[in-house]
């Protein structure tokens, strides 16, 4: 049924193919009779009769119709079309993170604009024991004409109540994993805190974050809170909830006039995830001075 505009999914009318997971095929889709417009994801023939699939695609059904959040999709219906399990979510309309830091860095505002309202989303799924494990800069979205200024999508690889079941890791989102995921995959929220400090680093820098401790014009309290995020052990990470506090207190003090954060030529570390962390790259030297072990790691890598 790829790319089968015309065709009809139950009483729904098919577009054209969206983006999706690899276990499922996504389309853009107007209901029959509502004046409605969805995503409509089923399940990749290629997939068929295999459970662990066909059950992830139908929890993220029930998790989305448990969350009941302004700033999540909403699921409108799900069913079986030949054999394969099929959902219809509210279709989201915007410009996700990836798509606004690809055009520019996000200025400060901004940033903590996302870490605000994407907190929020993440504490309300968080006090109903669900935990998302994929936030990526493809997942959050802004959303202007909605009810909510953001919204977080992709939630078919979400646990609840640390139940926990296998999934396909997308390569892309590795990045952001904290370091609990990638061990054994049992995490609680702080693991989606630690994603969205990593998505905002990047959205805001054009650099990742590990293991760069400091980026060359970062306001103290901005670093603080993303540093805070960003801890390696979980324990030492803020709840989704204090994020929301923190960040809502910081937009108070940078305004909407505030610039990018500054970019300064610098040469300090390889910050790819491949290459083992060193004792020294923390440090930061004086414009000018690169000690002949920085000029060997090479320039900030941007994207």
């Amino acid at each position: 049924m790829r790319n089968a505009s015309g065709a009809r999914i139950a009483d729904y009318l098919i577009d054209g193919e969206v983006a999706s997971r690899s276990t499922e095929v996504a389309y853009r889709t107007t209901h029959r009779v509502l004046p409605r417009c969805a995503r409509v994801a089923i399940l990749n023939p290629a997939f068929v009769g295999v459970r662990l699939a066909e059950v992830q695609l139908m929890r993220e059904a029930c998790i989305l119709e448990v969350l009941h959040h302004t700033g999540v999709p909403r699921t409108f219906e799900c069913g079986v079309f030949e054999r394969r399990p099929w959902i219809a979510t509210e279709y989201i309309e915007g410009s996700s993170i990836e798509q606004a830091a690809a055009e520019r860095p996000l200025t400060i505002s901004e940033a903590l604009t996302v870490i605000r309202e994407a907190a929020a989303i993440l504490a309300h799924a968080h006090q109903r024991g669900v935990v998302h494990r994929n936030i990526t800069p493809k997942a959050i979205i802004r959303t202007p004409a909605r009810g909510f200024p953001l919204c977080i999508t992709d939630w078919g690889d979400a646990s609840i109540h640390d139940n926990v079941i296998p999934h396909v890791v997308d390569p892309d989102a590795r990045f952001y994993r904290a370091p609990e995921l990638v061990a054994d995959g049992r995490a609680d929220g702080r693991a989606d805190v630690f994603a969205l400090g990593a998505v905002v680093f990047e959205a805001a820098t054009l650099a990742l974050p590990e293991p760069l401790h400091k980026f060359p014009g970062m306001p103290g309290p901005f670093h603080g809170l993303l540093d805070s995020m960003l801890a390696r052990f979980p324990a030492e990470r803020p709840t989704a909830a204090t994020v929301h506090a923190e960040a809502s207190r910081l937009a108070e003090v940078f305004s909407d006039g505030d610039g990018a954060i500054e970019e300064v030529e610098v040469e300090l570390v390889d910050i790819s995830r491949g290459a083992p962390p060193m004792p020294s790259l923390g440090w930061m030297p004086p414009p000018g001075i690169a000690s002949p072990q920085a000029r060997a790691l090479g320039t900030l890598r941007r994207r």
